[in-house]
This record gives structure tokens, C-alpha cells and sequence, in this order.
């Protein structure tokens, strides 16, 4: 039962990677097509800087939830662990 929790931790982590990576390659394939139709068509006034600005918020926003979950879930859970580390290294001769 403890098996079968663990591998689906792990199978969510695996995902949400998965899912920022994709977000990442899509991110920079389309930011990089609209500064070749920005430069293309109009050189003297830039206008991608804008979606870039908006959608990469998005996606920082993206990875910050990504990394507070591989750190384990949640902060909380990852207090529980630092201090029963602590009293563990306590309990120690």
C-alpha cells in the first residue's frame, strides 16, 4: 500500500515536470515566431515585448508551483520533515 502511494507521489511529480517543460518549449517557440513577425513587419516599433512580459509571469508562476511540489508537496510537509531530521539527530549517543 506504502509502494503504491510512493510510485503515485512520484508519478505527479513526474507530470507537473513534464508539464513545465512543455509549457517552457512552447513558450519559447511562439515568443520566438512573434519577434520574427514583430522585426518582419514592423522593425521600428516593438511590440512582442508584451505577450513575452505576460506569459513569462505565467510561466515563472508556473515553475514556482512545480518546485514547492517536487520540494515535497507542500511547505508544511516539508517542515515535518526538517524537524523530525532534527529530533532524529537529537536522539542520536
Amino acid at each position: 500500500m506504502e509502494n503504491e502511494d510512493q510510485v503515485l507521489r512520484v508519478t505527479k511529480i513526474v507530470e507537473a515536470k513534464l508539464g513545465l517543460y512543455i509549457h517552457l518549449a512552447i513558450f519559447f517557440l511562439v515568443i520566438t515566431a512573434l519577434i520574427a513577425v514583430n522585426l518582419a513587419t514592423n522593425p521600428e516599433r516593438f511590440w512582442f515585448q508584451w505577450p513575452l512580459i505576460g506569459w513569462g509571469a505565467g510561466l515563472g508562476l508556473h515553475a514556482a508551483i512545480v518546485l514547492v511540489c517536487v520540494r515535497g508537496g507542500s511547505v508544511k510537509a516539508w517542515m515535518i520533515a526538517r524537524e523530525m531530521n532534527k529530533r532524529a539527530r537529537e536522539n542520536q549517543p
